[in-house]
């Protein structure tokens, strides 16, 4: 999205060309997701205000032309104000306004709309912009981020399944520990998203509530007492998300508390996946010289130097990804500091970043489901591990106490010879081993999770 120069065909006004000169900061536009909320949100306040009477059917009908003009997605050049401006966002509300003024004039038919007192009615850039970062947001992770995170919990929980039957040695503290299933192991990772939604249905509960309604400070100054509800229920009809009116309007615009909590599930999210990824990579590590449980998919991305490695590149890009939105979030909470009386004035580069960590999140999960996790495999390496195991011995301690079951497991790790040898050498006869030490019985109930009753 690249600006056009003042002069050029321009639907902005004298707001614009002011912002224009006082901030040419970083060329960087404010992100189109917000300016769609942005202008979605206008929509609805014209057709609330035409519905009040407190705008004339025929321009709230130009504004709902306008808007939908600009929607189409072909003509965010028209919103040139850079993200580094007025920390309420003022100089892109007003942009709006002046930009969709000029749309509903040239489209009204003779209908007069201007930006202040038509487009902007009942608002004030202090609800109207942190009213649309919440919907851009929640529009973000509902139709985003949640069915990747869903996409992913599904094909977790299906390689659980595939994996149920494989083997491997458990690992505490790096170390060896007892046997588990391999199948095990992913229905733990399938668990960290399904919790991962949860926290992210929360987040969207938390940012479908509204400080539309307060105008400038929080009292509704010059606003319908009915405008905000009306407007938004327009905005959930239209987006199926229950947005609805704050009922502390002092509290929602002065602080980011909601905001916060909401970008803290995704980050949350992001350090679960790093955990999963970051596992999986170890787990595949070798072919030859790491631990090689697990074979992750060949993407084509090798080494320039040595022929055949299979890196794994997909969890990479993840991580990095990971990196990204943690540093969001710490640009989130230092810019709660910009929370002063009665309003936040760090509100475009928190827009910024929770849009960037919501839509690079979701790219990420989907990638990762589809060209890692979908087409990983298992290798004999575990279940080749579980036969050597020395903590097999674990099994022994409730039939020989603890301190005999020790002896044995530095016996077989200084002999290295195989564990049920060592255990013979002790007095343990190779049928009472075979009973004990059984490495199936030693990982629980044999039933999938979900073959189990609830």
């Amino acid at each position: 999205m690249s600006a056009i120069s003042s002069g050029d065909n321009v639907l902005w006004g004298e707001a614009t060309e002011h912002a224009l000169r006082a901030f040419p900061v970083s060329g960087q536009q404010m992100p189109t997701p917000f300016l769609a909320a942005l202008v979605r949100l206008k929509r609805a306040a014209a057709r609330a205000n035409g519905e009040l009477g407190l705008i004339t059917r025929a321009q709230a009908d130009a504004i709902v032309a306008a808007a939908d003009r600009l929607l189409v997605g072909d003509m965010w050049d028209q919103f040139p104000v850079d993200l580094y401006q007025t920390g309420s966002a003022t100089s892109s509300n007003m942009n709006a306004n002046e930009v969709i003024a000029a749309l509903a004039t040239e489209q009204g038919d003779s209908v007069e709309v201007a930006p202040h007192e038509h487009v902007n009615r009942c608002q004030s850039s202090n609800d109207v912009v942190p009213s649309a970062m919440r919907v851009a947001s929640a529009v973000a992770v509902r139709g985003e981020l949640l069915p990747a995170v869903d996409e992913l919990h599904a094909e977790l929980e299906a390689k659980a399944l595939a994996f149920w039957d494989v083997l491997k040695v458990a690992r505490t503290h790096l170390q060896d520990a007892t046997p588990m299933r391999l199948g095990q192991e992913f229905h733990g990772y399938a668990g960290q998203l399904a919790g991962a939604r949860q926290r992210l249905q929360r987040a969207l509960d938390e940012l479908a509530v509204l400080p539309l309604g307060g105008t400038a400070v929080g009292t509704g100054l010059n606003a319908h007492p009915e405008f905000a509800r009306r407007t938004c229920a327009h905005l959930a009809a239209e987006l199926g998300i229950e947005f609805v009116e704050t009922d502390n309007h002092f509290c929602a615009q002065s602080t980011l508390d909601d905001v916060l909590s909401a970008h803290a599930a995704v980050t949350t999210t992001a350090l679960a996946l790093h955990k999963i990824g970051c596992d999986i990579r170890l787990l595949a590590t070798g072919p030859r010289a790491g631990l090689g449980e697990l074979r992750v998919p060949d993407v084509k991305v090798s080494s320039s130097i040595m022929p055949g490695k299979v890196p794994p590149s997909v969890i990479e890009s993840l991580t990095m990804v990971v990196a990204r939105v943690v540093g969001n979030d710490a640009a989130l909470r230092f810019s709660q500091t910009g929370s002063i009386l009665e309003l936040n004035v760090m509100m475009p580069v928190v827009i910024a970043a929770v849009l960037e960590s919501v839509q690079l999140l979701a790219s990420a999960v989907s990638n990762l489901t589809r060209q890692c996790i979908r087409d990983i495999e298992a290798t004999e390496v575990g279940p080749r591990n579980v036969a050597r195991s020395v903590m097999l011995t674990t099994a022994l301690s409730p039939h020989i106490g603890y301190a005999a079951a020790a002896a044995i497991t530095r016996d077989a790790l200084s002999s290295d010879d195989d564990i049920e040898t060592v255990a013979a050498r002790h007095g343990i006869s190779r049928e009472q081993f075979a009973e004990w030490c059984d490495p199936l019985a030693m990982t629980g109930d044999p039933r999938p999770p979900e073959q189990r009753p609830t």
